[in-house]
């Protein structure tokens, strides 16, 4: 007979005890699977939302507010900048480095969710973070001449049981007068679900968005600016900013002037530059850029020549030179660092707390099997007696530890799974990121080794006891 089947045979004969042993270490690994596979899903959400664009141009300030206010919506805008940047965003004087700007005004909420303000643009180019454009659970996106279309998220239609061709209306609070809410817009789309912030968000046509507030409610003109207009109309002669097209939009020019948004989103072009450098310089540039390929023909090996993109690194110094009140943010680079910085910390001091409950778990788990050594010397006695050698029942308590620990391992993980699809309505509505059962990280995979070396370890003294037995003594008694 092989040790393993002794040793399981031997757990089965101490059944309770051995269930209490195994379930005791089950719940440890169990907090460590929930922490690990809920903090990288919802860490790997986290860092992708700020994908779709490269930069972000808004008001002085706070970079990170800047980003947790533009793409996650869960702080209040650093300020406002003008709408002639918007203008000098698609001037010929940033062709060569912008390819698409979208603008972006807040301020707004419907039922607790913000409302963007926004144009079509933002839909037909700003991609999820799989790189996929957005779709519609049902109806289409609002056009530039739906002054009043919305397009609601899948989140914020869920919870309020919205469907297109329904009217809402909205204002600066969550108060329900009427003197406090715009006139009614009327949702022509309902977003797919996509994991992301935009769930929990309304999206409104920018142009309808100014109307409303320029028709006598408070907000965007009403705000005192300290931006003179005659400085923008000099930087607009000097910048030779393009006549606009209005796309639709036939608002008044004094009006324009008082025109505000909260940021403006690019999408850079690739521009390729050749610039000498030695091997490191050319990794850390495409680390900088993550998502960029590099190809070997692309190498000009006597001169380490190498092709990368510098519109994300030279964009901003180029806009902070030259708009009054603007700062440019890559987002992917602030959440990178914040994540790293505040949420990595957290992450780390969670699993820290799971590894010590774990090893909690495997000291119970010694304590057991060594109580239950003085019950079994007679055992033990009787294997010597019959010429089991010492290693071997040294081996034998050794590989009970070891199935216990990965029986009671397999268990915890199977719980951890299970309480993360229990949890995943919260998270969901906390964080608006779907959290499955089935979602793996592979990090779980180290829990197989470490249960077997602590199962070793707090294996190791009742099997020393074992080997230490005395035969003739222990079956006298």
């Amino acid at each position: 007979m092989s040790l393993w089947k002794i040793a399981w045979k031997s757990i089965r004969h101490r059944s309770l005890a051995s269930a209490l042993t195994a379930f005791s270490m089950a719940l440890g690994v169990a907090l460590v699977v929930t922490v690990l596979v809920i903090n990288g899903v919802v860490g790997k959400s986290f860092q992708q939302g700020a994908q779709g664009y490269d930069l972000i141009v808004g008001a002085k300030g706070s970079k990170l507010q800047l980003v947790l206010s533009t793409v996650f919506y869960n702080q209040d805008p650093v300020g406002l900048i003008p709408y002639e940047y918007y203008d000098l965003m698609r001037s010929s004087r940033y062709s060569a480095e912008v390819k698409t700007a979208i603008p972006i005004a807040r301020g707004d909420n419907y039922q607790g969710s913000p409302v963007i303000a926004t144009t079509p643009e933002y839909f037909n180019s700003v991609t999820k973070s799989d790189g996929k454009p957005y779709t519609l659970q049902e109806g289409e996106f609002f056009k530039y001449t739906d002054y009043n279309g919305a397009v609601v998220g899948y989140a914020v239609a869920k919870k309020n049981k919205l469907q297109v061709g329904q009217e809402i209306r909205f204002g600066h609070t969550n108060s329900a007068r009427d003197e406090d809410l715009h006139e009614p817009f009327k949702i022509v789309g309902i977003l797919d679900h996509t994991g992301s912030p935009n769930d929990r968000a309304v999206f409104v046509n920018l142009e309808g968005f100014y109307r409303e507030h320029e028709h006598g409610h408070a907000g965007v003109e009403t705000i005192n600016y300290d931006l003179r207009e005659e400085e923008l109309a000099r930087k607009r002669a000097e910048l030779g900013v393009e006549e606009r097209e209005h796309e639709g939009e036939e608002h008044a020019e004094h009006a324009e002037h008082k025109r505000r948004l909260t940021a403006i989103l690019l999408i850079t072009k690739d521009a390729e530059v050749e610039v000498t450098a030695t091997a490191a310089a050319v990794e850390a540039a495409t680390e900088s850029r993550p998502g960029l390929e590099i190809e070997e023909k692309d190498l000009i090996q006597t001169e380490r020549r190498q092709v990368i993109d510098t519109a994300v690194t030279a964009l901003p110094a180029k806009i902070e030179g030259e708009l009054l009140e603007a700062q440019a943010v890559a987002p992917v680079q602030e959440i990178a660092a914040f994540f790293q910085d505040v949420i990595g910390n957290i992450q780390s001091v969670l699993i820290i707390f799971a590894i010590q409950v774990v090893i909690v778990a495997g000291v119970g788990m010694m304590v057991s099997i060594y109580t239950s050594m003085n019950e079994r010397r007679q055992e033990i006695a009787i294997m010597r007696a019959l010429g089991a050698r010492r290693s071997t029942v040294m081996s034998i308590i050794l590989l009970e530890s070891i199935l216990l620990s990965l029986g009671g391992g397999l268990f915890g993980a199977l719980i951890g799974h299970l309480a993360i699809g229990a949890l995943a309505p919260l998270i969901m509505s906390y964080s608006n990121v779907m959290v499955r059962p089935w979602d793996f990280q592979t990090i779980e995979l180290a829990l197989i080794p470490g249960l077997i070396g602590l199962a070793s370890i707090v294996g190791y003294l009742p099997a020393v006891i074992a080997y230490r037995t005395d035969v003739a003594q222990s079956l006298q008694t």
